[in-house]
């Protein structure tokens, strides 16, 4: 079955067909994505306007070392305002086009829509499916054959230093497990790293992983 049909096919009916896994973009997870980098951006932005006229011209008139680390300070800031501008873009664009973000796994294919571009990757050409971060506890995939949305327990508050992996909820704070903030696994055709998902903005990574790797199995044996 071709990508773009597959893809039809998931978005043509409010259920998707037994024993598809549809992963839509969640809107909750880009909202609270959205906020953070906002956050971070005017963290950015303003530390920036509040040193600038303290160091400028001041430390670059006492020596190298001084000049040096303050345009390090001030390219950190810089960075962060910036970068933070640049994810809110990113993530608006995908709430503003949210019908076209979709994962699709059938019982042969993977099949991912971002935007205009379209993965295809037949299940018998995933190796090495890989998540990177700590694995929270009690994460398992159901067992129902049919699964429309995989969701991680909590809410993703994540902070413009580590991006938005970091899991705020109740636990204490030793006891804390830092979000996966990638899944990807190796496309045997082209021996090519494929990335699933690098935030949380289609579910938990862990629960998509396994439940790639459920459906791997299937076609492996």
């Amino acid at each position: 079955m071709q990508a773009e049909e597959i893809i039809a096919r998931a978005k043509a009916q409010p259920q998707p067909p037994d024993g598809w896994v549809v992963l839509p973009l969640l809107r909750d997870k880009v909202g609270w994505g959205i906020a953070s980098w906002i956050f971070g951006m005017f963290v950015g932005f303003g530390l920036l306007a509040f040193i600038v006229p303290i160091v400028i011209p001041h430390n670059y008139q006492h020596g190298l070392v001084a000049a040096l680390f303050t345009t390090l300070l001030l390219a950190i800031m810089l960075f962060i305002g910036i970068g933070s501008l640049w994810a809110v873009i990113v993530d608006v664009r995908r709430l503003l086009q949210v019908d076209n973000y979709l994962i699709v796994i059938t019982f042969d294919d993977f099949v991912k829509q971002e935007g205009e571009k379209i993965i295809h990757v037949p299940l018998a050409n995933i190796r090495y499916v890989t998540v990177r971060g700590k694995q929270p506890p009690d994460r398992t995939p159901p067992q129902e054959s049919t699964v429309q949305q995989v969701t991680e327990t909590g809410k993703n508050a994540a902070s413009f230093f580590l991006g938005r992996g970091l899991v705020s909820g109740s636990r204490p704070r030793s006891r804390r497990m830092r979000t996966p903030t990638s899944l990807a696994f190796i496309d045997t055709r082209t021996e090519t790293e494929v990335i699933v998902v690098d935030d949380t903005s289609h579910g938990d990574p862990f629960m998509i992983a396994a439940l790639l790797k459920q459906y791997m199995s299937a076609v492996h044996k």
